[in-house]
């Protein structure tokens, strides 16, 4: 009996913290107009009890796995900032963001969302931030950015793309963030290419070190041949080839490890290997090139050291 009564005193001392841990937060906006509501461990049903100008909302930490029809209808008039971030969301009604004509910012970061809908937008006619960055994101449907014209800043890091059309991003873009994602080469050398092209930042700071190595060669091999361009199995091997030779030199000069020019032929050889390998089975990945290249290093080191 005095188990029993435990049991039921426990469960409700959770339920009562779990209502505890429910808050949402209005403060008037430093230096700005409208006011800010911030939300955690919150529903949309809970949120909705809220006050009605508001101009930014704030929901994170929650268990919002979908947002349904004209979730925030009530805070259409004023709002102008909605952020959803680490709350499971995986979906959203044709009509989720309904009315939301005067939002400029949407950010859903950290989430569940699988696939970008057109339907979804709309709306949002004066939208000029998007944050889809670090869901499973694999297909944003092309119409979208048409929905967004006034689209200035996209982040859509940390994603599962494998290309994303440039031709569909809307002209007075300014910013694309697109690191961490599986982009083909062949898409990937279109993109930078195209970025460069039309002033288009796409790195962070922290970014910048982390894929410049990479954009540089996609860059080089995208304006030097047309061909080479339009075709998946031509980029790998002529940015493979690229980063070789950047090894190759950067091994050549280094006072510790001098290589001779019979490099050269070497280098060839694994190039040749490599591009065999993708004809036959006409995939490459990171781990094969990388294997093989230390490989080859690793040969040619114990062949100078005797």
């Amino acid at each position: 009996m005095q188990r029993a009564s435990f049991y039921v005193l426990l469960l409700c001392i959770l339920k009562y913290v779990g209502i505890v841990l429910a808050i949402c937060t209005v403060k008037k906006h430093e230096g700005g107009n409208g006011n800010r509501l911030q939300c955690s461990n919150v529903t949309l049903q809970t949120m909705s009890n809220q006050t009605v100008d508001i101009s930014t909302i704030i929901i994170f930490n929650s268990d919002i796995r979908y947002i349904p029809e004209r979730a925030f209808m009530k805070f259409a008039r004023y709002l102008q900032s909605l952020n959803v971030h680490n709350c499971n969301v995986s979906d959203i009604h044709s009509e989720g963001f309904n009315g939301l004509s005067s939002l400029k910012t949407l950010n859903l970061p950290n989430n569940n969302i699988s696939r970008v809908k057109e339907e979804w937008f709309k709306d949002l006619v004066y939208l000029e931030q998007l944050d889809l960055s670090f869901n499973q994101i694999t297909n944003i449907e092309p119409a979208v950015f048409s929905r967004i014209p006034l689209l200035k800043r996209f982040d859509i890091r940390e994603n599962r793309l494998t290309c994303l059309d440039p031709s569909t991003l809307p002209g007075g873009i300014d910013k694309v963030y697109l690191f961490r994602n599986p982009l083909s080469f062949k898409c990937r050398g279109k993109l930078t290419l195209w970025m460069r092209n039309h002033g288009i930042r796409g790195r962070t700071e922290m970014s910048e070190k982390e894929e410049e190595w990479l954009d540089k060669p996609l860059w080089h091999c995208a304006i030097s041949d047309a061909n080479v361009a339009k075709s998946e199995i031509l980029m790998k091997e002529c940015v493979i080839l690229n980063l070789f030779n950047q090894l190759r030199t950067g091994l050549t000069t280094a006072e510790s490890y001098p290589l001779d020019a019979k490099c050269s032929a070497e280098r060839n050889r694994l190039t040749d290997c490599v591009t065999m390998e993708a004809q036959q089975f006409q995939t490459y990945t990171n781990g094969n090139v990388i294997k093989k290249l230390l490989l080859y290093l690793h040969q040619t080191k114990s062949t100078v050291s005797t």
